[in-house]
C-alpha cells in the first residue's frame, strides 16, 4: 500500500515538474518572442509616462494609491519588455543560453538600454520611504527617459500596421509637435506657480487667482497659452525674469516649429503621392508617343486601360522585374507563396516533389492581359504553359466576330491550360483562348520547363508518361471534331 501511495506521487511530481517545465517554456518564448499587440501597450504606456509625469510635477498633482498601482502595474509590464529586449537572440541562432548571455550584454551596452534601465529604477518606493508615505511626482521623474525611445517604438508600430514611410514620418511628426506643445503648456503652469507671489503676475496669465483653479483648469490655460504664444497671437505681459524668459523661449521656438512644419509636413504630404505623382509623368509621356505616332483611337484607348489597370492592382510596379531584383532564396520564398498552390493543381505535376515544383514557380513569368485578348490561337505552334492567378478566359470556336463565336468552356482562377505545349515539339494549339476580363497570368515557356527537365530526369518520365495520355484524348477530340465538320 505504501508502494503504491509512493507510485502515485511519484508521478503526481513528474507532471508537476514538467507542467512547471512547459509554463517556463511559454513564459520564456513570450518574454523573448512578444506579439504585436504587446509593443503596441508598451507605446501606449511609454506615452502615458510621458504625458501624466510632467503633468503632475508642473501642475502639483498628488497621486493617489490606486494611481501608485497602476504606475507599479505598468512599470512591471515594461520590465518584461527591456527583459524580452535584453534576451534577443540574433536571426538565425539558437536561443541556447550561452548565447542569450552573450546577446544580452552586447544589448545592455546600447544606448536605449541605457535609458531604459534608468526608467525602470522604482524611485517610487524610494520616495514613499523618505517622504513619510507620500507619492510625490518628482520620484517618477526618471520615467522621462523613455523619451529616446520613441523612435523606436514608431518604427515597430510602422512595421506592424505596415504604414508607409512617408505616412510613418507624418505620424511621427505630428505626435513630437503635439507633445512639445503639451509639456511646454505643463512647464507654464512650473513657472506661472514659482512666481505666484509676484504682484501683476495675472497680467502674464490673464486670469486673476489661476494657482487656486482645479488642475484640469490650470492645464487647459496652460496649452492655450502655448499654442497662442508659438503662433504669434499671445497677448502678454510678463512681470518678472523667468516670465520674460520662457516667453522669449516659447516665441522662438513657435518661430522655428512653424517654419519646420510648412517645410517638413509639405515635403512628407507631397512625398505620400510620389507614386501617383510617377504615374502620371509616365502617362503623359505614353499619350505624347502615341500622338506622335498617331494611334487609333481604339488602341489608345485599350493602352490607357492597360497602364490604369496595372497602377489600380499594383500601383504601376513591374511585379516580373521586383521578383528578379531580389536574391534566389527570396524569389524561391515569394513565387512559392504566389503559385505554389497554382502548380499543386496541375496533373502533370501530381507526382513530382517539392523540388521540382519549387523550380517550376522560380520560372514563372508574370504577365497582365486585357478583356477580349486572344492568348492563343487554334492551329498555332505551342510553347508557352499558362496559369490563371485572376481573372477569366474563355475556351472559343476560332472565329472572328465575338457574336459567332462558339464558347467550350469557361476557366477562372487557379485553372491553366497548353500544358501540352511544354512536352512535344512543334505541337499545335487546339483551340482559341481569349480573355474575358482582366486577367493577370503566369506563364512557364517550354525553354525553361526543359532545362527543368534536365535537372530531374526521372520526373521527367513519368510527366511524360502522363502527358501522352492527356495528349492523346486531346487529338482524338480534335479529329472527331474534323469528321463533324
Amino acid at each position: 500500500m505504501a508502494e503504491d501511495e509512493a507510485s502515485v506521487t511519484g508521478k503526481v511530481d513528474v507532471e508537476d515538474e514538467s507542467f512547471n517545465a512547459k509554463a517556463i517554456a511559454a513564459a520564456k518564448q513570450f518574454v523573448i518572442n512578444r506579439p504585436s499587440w504587446w509593443t503596441k501597450l508598451c507605446f501606449l504606456i511609454a506615452l502615458y509616462n510621458l504625458a501624466l509625469v510632467p503633468f503632475r510635477i508642473c501642475l502639483m498633482v498628488q497621486a493617489s494609491l490606486a494611481e501608485a498601482v497602476v504606475d507599479l502595474l505598468l512599470d512591471a509590464v515594461m520590465a518584461i519588455e527591456f527583459l524580452g529586449e535584453l534576451l534577443k537572440v540574433p536571426r538565425g541562432h539558437s536561443d541556447e543560453t550561452e548565447i542569450c548571455v552573450q546577446n544580452m550584454f552586447i544589448n545592455i551596452r546600447r544606448r536605449e538600454s541605457t535609458f531604459e534601465l534608468c526608467a525602470l529604477i522604482p524611485l517610487d518606493l524610494v520616495g514613499l520611504a523618505v517622504s513619510d508615505g507620500l507619492l510625490h511626482p518628482i520620484f517618477r521623474l526618471n520615467k522621462m527617459t523613455r523619451a529616446v525611445e520613441l523612435g523606436w517604438y514608431f518604427d515597430q508600430l510602422g512595421k506592424i500596421l505596415q504604414i508607409s514611410n512617408n505616412a510613418q514620418q507624418i505620424f511621427r511628426f505630428s505626435v513630437t509637435i503635439l507633445w512639445f506643445v503639451y509639456w511646454m503648456g505643463c512647464v507654464w503652469n512650473l513657472v506661472v506657480s514659482t512666481d505666484g507671489e509676484i504682484p501683476f503676475t495675472w497680467y502674464w496669465t490673464q486670469n486673476p487667482g489661476i494657482t487656486d483653479k482645479p488642475a484640469s483648469f490650470r492645464f487647459l490655460i496652460g496649452i492655450y497659452w502655448t499654442l497662442t504664444m508659438m503662433t504669434g497671437y499671445g497677448s502678454i505681459l510678463p512681470q518678472s525674469d523667468l516670465q520674460v524668459a520662457y516667453s522669449l523661449f516659447t516665441a522662438v521656438i513657435g518661430v522655428a516649429g512653424n517654419v519646420g512644419a510648412i517645410g517638413t509636413l509639405g515635403s512628407l504630404v507631397q512625398n505620400l503621392d510620389s507614386s501617383g505623382a510617377a504615374f502620371r509623368q509616365k502617362m503623359d509621356a505614353v499619350n505624347d508617343y502615341m500622338r506622335y505616332r498617331k494611334f487609333s483611337t481604339e488602341m489608345q484607348n485599350r493602352i490607357k486601360e492597360y497602364y490604369t489597370y496595372l497602377w489600380q492592382t499594383r500601383r504601376g510596379l513591374d511585379e516580373g522585374s521586383l521578383i528578379r531584383e531580389l536574391p534566389d532564396y527570396l524569389q524561391e520564398e515569394v513565387s512559392l507563396f504566389l503559385n505554389k498552390e497554382i502548380i499543386s493543381k496541375v496533373p502533370l505535376f501530381h507526382e513530382c516533389d517539392e523540388q521540382f515544383k519549387s523550380a517550376v514557380v522560380v520560372k514563372l513569368i508574370p504577365t497582365v492581359l486585357l478583356p477580349e485578348s486572344f492568348i492563343v490561337r487554334k492551329g498555332e505552334v505551342g510553347r508557352e504553359m499558362y496559369f490563371i492567378s485572376r481573372g477569366e478566359v474563355q475556351v472559343v470556336s476560332d472565329a472572328k466576330e465575338k457574336s459567332e463565336r462558339v464558347v467550350y468552356a469557361t476557366l477562372r482562377d487557379g485553372s491553366f491550360f497548353g500544358e501540352v505545349a511544354l512536352l512535344f515539339n512543334d505541337s499545335r494549339r487546339t483551340a482559341t483562348v481569349v480573355t474575358s476580363s482582366y486577367c493577370d497570368l503566369f506563364v512557364l515557356t517550354k525553354e525553361d520547363f526543359d532545362t527543368i527537365q534536365e535537372s530531374f530526369p526521372d520526373q521527367s518520365k513519368a510527366i511524360m508518361k502522363a502527358a501522352s495520355k492527356r495528349y492523346k484524348l486531346q487529338q482524338e477530340n480534335v479529329n472527331a471534331e474534323d469528321n463533324d465538320k
